[in-house]
């Protein structure tokens, strides 16, 4: 193994453990002491900070994490195809189940949902998926490794486990293609909002309040 590699080996290990370290707060903080938002804000602020300091430092790296406009043309076809699908599948389901109508304000979730999608695609993707290819492991067993934790994420909320560890294959298959962070998140918060509303029928604004 060469010099060079070596930190880069060792800064991947230490990357994907404090991210398992966050996730299992996360649950803790989230399920048993009730008090996520007490704990994501910190989060976030801690781990925006790590990733805008390394950006700097390390100029292509952003676009080696996803962070880049300049390959829409190329990503945005199977994107939007997985988009299609999906939002095809969401909408049989709720024609064919039924359920309450899109309320006034989903718009607004629209907006602002891409936010926190961004966030959750950077972590399975730049940190988890990116690392994990980068310590050698195999791309056919990255994606359902990912999916699986995406999906585990979420719990206890089993549905919602399982619908987003079916679209973490989809999305991490298409990012170990394309490296397209900003079309995943925005395809991750529509999908999401429409799979709240009209598959688990609940106010998606419960990921925030509850």
């Amino acid at each position: 193994m060469s010099d060079q590699s070596c930190p880069e080996r060792r800064r991947a290990l230490g990357e994907l453990g404090a991210m398992l370290l966050t996730v299992v707060l996360f649950l803790v903080f989230k399920n048993v002491l009730h008090l996520k938002l007490q704990f994501l804000i910190p989060c976030v602020v801690v781990w925006t900070a790590y990733v805008v300091h390394r950006m700097l430092r390390v100029r292509p790296l952003a676009a080696r994490w996803g962070i880049r406009l300049d390959n829409v043309r190329s990503a945005g076809p199977p994107i939007l195809g997985v988009f299609a699908a999906a939002f095809a599948a969401l909408l049989v389901w709720h024609l064919v189940v039924g359920g309450p109508a899109l309320p006034a304000d989903a718009w607004i979730l629209f907006l602002l949902y891409p936010v926190w999608s961004f966030l959750q695609q950077f972590v399975l993707q730049a940190i988890v998926v990116s690392n994990l290819e980068r310590l050698g492991f195999a791309r056919i067993g990255i994606v359902p490794v990912a999916a699986a934790l995406f999906g585990l994420a979420h719990l206890p909320n089993w549905p919602l486990a399982g619908l987003c560890a079916l679209a973490g294959l989809a999305w991490t298959t298409i990012y170990l293609r394309w490296r397209q962070l900003p079309l995943l998140a925005l395809s991750h918060a529509w999908l999401g909002a429409l799979a709240f509303y009209w598959v688990l029928q609940r106010d998606p604004w419960e990921l925030f309040n509850h």
